[in-house]
C-alpha cells in the first residue's frame, strides 16, 4: 500500500529539532541516525481516501441522523463510515454504501427509484487506499428472516421462523462465490488498498434472560445467533484468503438486543435506541468504528 507521510499533530518533533539546531557543524557526527528513523516512525501514516462499501449495517445510523445519496440508501451521517472519516489518519472520504445491498450491487448497476446507482467499485480510484465493505446478510435472506420476525411480532405470538427456511447450505446458495468474486473485485480497483471486511454485530444471544425479544422463541434465538455466526466465519475466510482483515468489535454477543437499552450494539425494533429495526444502534457503529480503528493501527 502506498501512503503519504503527513504532520503529526501534538508530537515531539518540535523539541526533536530544537535539539539538533542547536548542533554545529563540527558536531554533526553525533547525531545518530537511531534518532532520525525513530522520529520518522512516529509520523502518522495518512490514508489519501477511503471508500466505504457494502450495506444496510454500513450505511445505516440513528433514524434521526441526515442522510445522502439516494433515497433508498439511507447513507448516515453517524454511520460507522463517517465516523471512521473523522481519523486524522484519514485525508479523503466516499460513502458508496447502500441499504438493502447485495453482493451483485458492489459490482454492478442498480435501479433505484429515482434512476440507476452506479456500481459501488466504481467508487475506487488509483488513490484509493483504505476500504471498508459490509455485505452478505442480504445474500442469505436477512430482510426475509427480519420480516418472519416483526410478522411475529405484529400478530402477537410466538415466533416460529427457523421452520420456514431452508437449512443453511441451501440458504447460503452462491454467496460463498459471489462474496469471492466481489472482493476480488475491490481488489482489482484498488490494489494496493488496506481492505477491511466488517461482520455482522448479532441481534440477539442464545441464552439468558431478554425481554424485549420475548416473542422469539427458543429455537429461533439458537438459529438466528448460528446463522449469524455461520456468516461471519465465511466472510472472514473468505477474506482471509485475499489477505483482507476481518473485524467484528469485541463483546458483541453482550451488547445484543437483550442487554440494557443504553448498551445495545443493534436492536430489534429501536424504539428505546433510535436505531432502525434489525439493525445497529449509534452506539453499535461507533464500537465498529473503534474496532476498525484499531485494526488499522495495527497494520501501520
Amino acid at each position: 500500500m502506498k501512503k503519504l507521510l503527513g504532520i503529526p499533530a501534538l508530537i515531539t518533533i518540535a523539541a526533536a529539532s530544537t535539539l539538533t539546531s542547536c548542533t554545529s557543524a563540527d558536531d554533526t557526527s553525533e547525531i545518530s541516525a537511531p534518532e532520525t528513523t525513530q522520529e520518522q516512525a512516529d509520523e502518522p501514516t495518512i490514508y489519501r481516501q477511503y471508500v466505504a462499501l457494502g450495506d444496510s449495517y454500513a450505511a445505516m445510523g440513528s433514524r434521526d441522523a441526515q442522510v445522502t445519496g439516494p433515497a433508498e440508501c439511507f447513507r448516515s451521517g453517524d454511520n460507522y463510515p463517517a465516523v471512521l472519516a473523522g481519523d486524522d489518519r484519514i485525508k479523503e472520504f466516499v460513502d458508496a454504501t447502500c441499504a438493502s445491498a447485495v453482493t451483485h450491487d458492489i459490482t454492478s448497476v442498480r435501479t433505484g427509484d429515482e434512476g440507476f446507482i452506479s456500481a459501488q467499485v466504481d467508487s475506487l480510484t488509483e488513490d484509493t487506499d483504505l476500504v471498508t465493505i459490509s455485505i452478505g446478510g442480504n445474500d442469505i435472506g436477512f430482510p426475509d428472516i427480519a420480516r418472519c420476525f416483526q410478522e411475529a411480532t405484529a400478530a402477537g405470538t410466538e415466533s416460529d421462523c427457523a421452520s420456514k427456511f431452508p437449512d443453511s447450505t441451501e440458504l447460503f446458495g452462491p454467496t460463498p462465490e459471489m462474496l469471492g468474486h466481489t472482493y476480488s473485485s475491490i481488489q482489482n480497483k484498488a490494489p494496493e488498498a488496506d481492505v477491511f471486511v466488517t461482520g455482522y454485530l448479532p441481534l440477539i444471544t442464545e441464552n439468558g434472560d431478554c425481554p424485549d425479544a420475548g416473542f422469539i422463541s427458543d429455537e429461533d434465538r439458537a438459529w438466528a445467533v448460528s446463522l449469524t455466526n455461520e456468516l461471519n466465519e465465511l466472510i472472514s475466510k473468505i477474506a482471509s484468503e485475499l489477505h483482507f482483515t476481518f473485524v467484528l468489535p469485541e463483546e458483541a454477543a453482550e451488547h445484543t438486543v437483550c442487554a440494557e437499552p443504553s448498551q445495545r450494539w443493534t436492536d430489534l425494533s429501536g424504539v428505546e435506541t433510535g436505531a432502525y429495526p434489525m439493525h445497529p444502534t449509534a452506539l453499535g457503529q461507533e464500537a465498529m468504528t473503534q474496532a476498525i480503528s484499531e485494526a488499522m493501527s495495527a497494520k501501520l
